[in-house]
């Protein structure tokens, strides 16, 4: 049995490096494979049975059968690049673009592979290095791990947040808008309507349109060069409000204002292309407490509680105890200039350990 007490320096030092190797292999969001075949191998080097599922992710099933307590960290990064960006150690900070998010979750779930492995639970736990958690991915994963595999539990691992537990889900409608039109020469065809002026006319009637949601616009493109009138445009929006209910009704008014005002010759279109579950965590509230007593007996401090958007969205959204934990602290997710630091790793880590002991003795199979 794994003591309540920070993991030693030579575990720290594996973990990190198991980041900075990570974080080395490419993985965006549908492009996963490479990462997943690296952490395939490393399980079974621990004598572990890990096995690719349906849509991608890697799942190694720990202890007896039955509904298992599931351990889960997203595969993807946010970066499109297939360029391997190995991360670079510097003193205390480990750098480089996904570090954080989530190459060092998944080293913190190969740490609990490697203590599942010398002491096995007494209950079914379930490991799984999920695709599809970032941006379009829409959850994919760790959906599919739900429809396929009875689960009592989910505990999501991110590499940043160790001062914080993600005890609720924030819903999310991501949506494409586009609009389209006949084009033509800036010049010659002066007066063409432009598929590029309508959306940008569109953006703030689509903001305006949206609290309380959280409204973002992530992506603009479109048109063919400087002097051609754009013949297509599009955009990509982010909804987002911890009551799903509230994302609902903001998604049908920002439907409403992206065709309100219509130019003439263009037409406007508004397609769903993602959706997260959102919830209040009510159901997490046992797992919650088990967290909080996880951090107290390796020395963390009390968490800031809130909610987010992690793979225990999905288990939230189908009344399932879940919640999310970091292992590290850091800044500047989602770019390039992406770092943590090493030291909170042997806390951050032994209170995921902890966590996970303690659930799976006291949430029921």
């Amino acid at each position: 049995m794994i003591p309540d007490a920070p993991l030693p320096a030579e575990e720290v030092e594996r973990i990190a490096a198991d980041a900075a190797w990570l974080c080395g292999i490419p993985a965006p969001t549908g492009h996963e494979e490479a990462r997943a075949q690296a952490v395939s191998e490393r399980l079974r080097a621990l004598g572990l049975e890990p096995a690719t599922d349906a849509v991608g992710n890697v799942v190694c099933r720990v202890g007896p059968a039955g509904p298992a307590l599931a351990l889960c960290a997203h595969l993807d990064t946010v970066f499109p690049s297939l360029e391997p960006r190995p991360a670079v150690r510097d003193g205390a900070r480990l750098a480089g673009p996904g570090v954080g998010d989530n190459a060092l979750g998944l080293a913190a779930l190969l740490a609990a592979a490697r203590a599942l492995a010398a002491d096995p639970p007494t209950g079914p736990v379930l490991l799984a290095a999920t695709v599809g958690e970032e941006g379009l991915g829409d959850l994919r994963g760790v959906t599919h791990l739900l429809d396929a595999e009875p689960v009592r539990a989910l505990i999501a691992i991110e590499g940043h947040g160790v001062d914080s537990l993600a005890v609720g889900a924030v819903a999310s409608a991501r949506v494409r808008v586009t609009c389209t039109g006949p084009g033509g020469h800036s010049w010659s065809d002066q007066g063409q309507p432009s598929a590029v002026h309508a959306l940008v006319a569109a953006v703030q009637r689509i903001l305006a349109a949206a609290p309380p949601a959280v409204a973002n616009v992530g992506v603009i493109e479109g048109g063919t060069a400087v002097n051609a009138i754009a013949e297509r445009a599009s955009l990509l929006l982010d909804l987002r409000h911890v009551d799903p209910a509230i994302v609902d009704k903001a998604l049908a008014r920002v439907e409403r204002a992206a065709r309100t005002a219509p130019v003439p010759g263009i037409e406007t279109a508004v397609e769903p292309v993602g959706r997260r579950p959102g919830g209040d965590g009510a159901a997490s509230a046992a797992l919650v407490a088990l967290a909080r007593e996880a951090r107290d007996a390796v020395g963390l401090e009390v968490a800031d509680e809130h909610p987010a958007s992690t793979d225990a969205n999905a288990a939230i959204g189908r009344g399932i105890p879940a919640l999310g934990i970091g292992i590290s602290r850091g800044e500047d997710a989602h770019t390039e200039r992406e770092w943590i630091a090493v030291p909170p790793i042997a806390r951050g880590a032994a209170a995921l350990l902890a966590l996970v002991r303690r659930a799976d003795e006291q949430i029921p199979v």
